[in-house]
């Protein structure tokens, strides 16, 4: 069979959307991607590593002057990797984000939609 090369309402509708600038669904996705196969390399290496994957040289809480992801210790590159899926947002808001507005999905209930902030229980 032969496909159209007329752009179907939805792709014409990205290509719009791209020129203008406006980002599309391609970030979310791949930041949640890169967080979850962050994570379970890390955790992969902790495992093959064994005891040694533990070991980590500064447990200090202090903000580093240069992050070198890969000149760190296993278990710093494997702790670090939980903060993939926190900053930039949330895993869970990133699904939220593709699922309604890629997919189409219904929004999540919100019981506080309306609700003015000053009214809300805090």
């Amino acid at each position: 069979t032969r496909t159209s090369s007329r752009p179907s309402g939805s792709s014409s509708a990205a290509m719009a959307d791209a020129s203008a600038g406006v980002p599309g669904p391609e970030g979310s996705a791949m930041k949640l991607s890169f967080a979850r196969i962050n994570q379970e390399m890390s955790a992969l290496e902790v495992d093959l590593l064994g005891d040694e994957g533990l070991e980590y040289a500064d447990w200090s809480e202090r903000r580093p002057t240069f992050v070198d992801f890969f000149g760190q210790d296993a278990g710093f590159r494997y702790l670090r990797a939980k903060g993939n899926s926190i900053e930039g947002g949330t895993s869970e808001v990133l699904r939220n984000v593709i699922s309604e507005r890629v997919l189409g999905l219904p929004t999540e209930h919100r019981v506080d939609k309306d609700v003015p902030w000053k009214d809300l229980p805090r």
